[in-house]
């Protein structure tokens, strides 16, 4: 259940920013690559809540080699949704093409119509006894904000790395979810933060908790130079929704530190996502920045 791509754009944004940001998409935390496919990385738990039926399944069809068509899938256990013994899911024949191989055990993200969310990002396979899969169960089972960030904890505390990573890049972005976190949660994250850059850099920060140092390295630290960005505390602090706006709208084109701390204080304010932190805290394109200053007037998220 790793990411095949992280969700973080180069520093310096441009005309070409969405260009550059698919390259880091598919290079960052990738154990399987998607050929030519570029997406924005979704999370697990990010495809739980937008998919229609999420189900642990064994693959008894498929429509053949990079064909396009139905792959049959019989349920052995559901997430999400009503139960059914089987489903039937969307293969493409594209750069996209979800990746079915019949007789293997998988999760599946599916819509109400068969197509996968998240491309193939939607189909994980998985052991039954995974770690990844045990935390879905947990979160599926989860009915309150509360229960789903204990699980999201338990994930960042106990769980191997690439479900601590996908766990807290999750939560990273749920301003709605990091309230939820009482100071026992808080004191567990602290102690499973270690010296290498990573996305629980960035829930520490918006909890305004020290950030570690990462180790030198070569290339960029991207968590841990948005972490370092976004934790002090400044003048933006005392401002409302309106006035936050206002600092969006008359920043800089690109990359605005003043206008990432500005947004990011304002999701803040609004106790809710309105669009992802790892998605503009590296600079967005300039067209792009007028949609933030209209959600953070408004409340309402950007949609993708």
């Amino acid at each position: 259940m790793a990411p095949r791509a992280s969700c973080l754009a180069p520093r310096r944004s441009s005309p070409i920013v969405g260009v550059l940001l698919a390259a880091v998409l598919l290079h960052i935390l990738a154990p399987r690559p998607a050929a030519a496919c570029s997406k924005r990385h979704q999370t697990p738990f990010e495809l739980f809540d937008q998919a229609a039926r999420v189900a642990e399944v064994r693959v008894e069809q498929t429509p053949g080699p990079r064909q396009a068509g139905m792959a049959r899938l019989r349920v052995l256990r559901t997430l999400k949704g009503s139960p059914r013994a089987t489903l039937e899911a969307e293969e493409t024949n594209t750069s996209c093409r979800i990746g079915y191989r019949a007789g293997r055990r998988a999760l599946v993200f599916l819509g109400p119509r068969g197509q996968s969310f998240g491309l193939y990002e939607g189909y994980l396979e998985a052991r039954a006894d995974s770690p990844q899969l045990r935390a879905l169960r947990a979160y599926a089972a989860a009915n309150d904000p509360a229960a789903r960030v204990r699980v999201l904890v338990d994930a960042i505390a106990e769980g191997p790395q690439d479900l601590r990573d996908e766990a807290a890049l999750y939560l990273a972005d749920r301003p709605e979810l990091l309230a939820h976190l009482d100071l026992p949660a808080r004191a567990r994250l602290l102690a499973a933060a270690d010296a290498r850059d990573q996305p629980l850099y960035l829930v520490l920060a918006r909890l305004e908790l020290e950030v570690p140092q990462p180790p030198p390295s070569h290339g960029r630290n991207y968590f841990a130079e948005l972490a370092a960005l976004v934790r002090p505390r400044d003048e933006l602090d005392d401002l409302g929704a309106a006035a936050l706006a206002d600092q969006i709208d008359l920043g800089n084109d690109g990359y605005d530190p003043r206008r990432i701390r500005a947004m990011d204080r304002c999701e803040r304010l609004h106790g809710r996502t309105l669009h992802p932190l790892t998605w503009y805290g590296h600079g967005v394109a300039s067209h792009f920045w007028p949609k933030l200053a209209a959600a953070c007037r408004t409340g309402e998220p950007v949609t993708f």
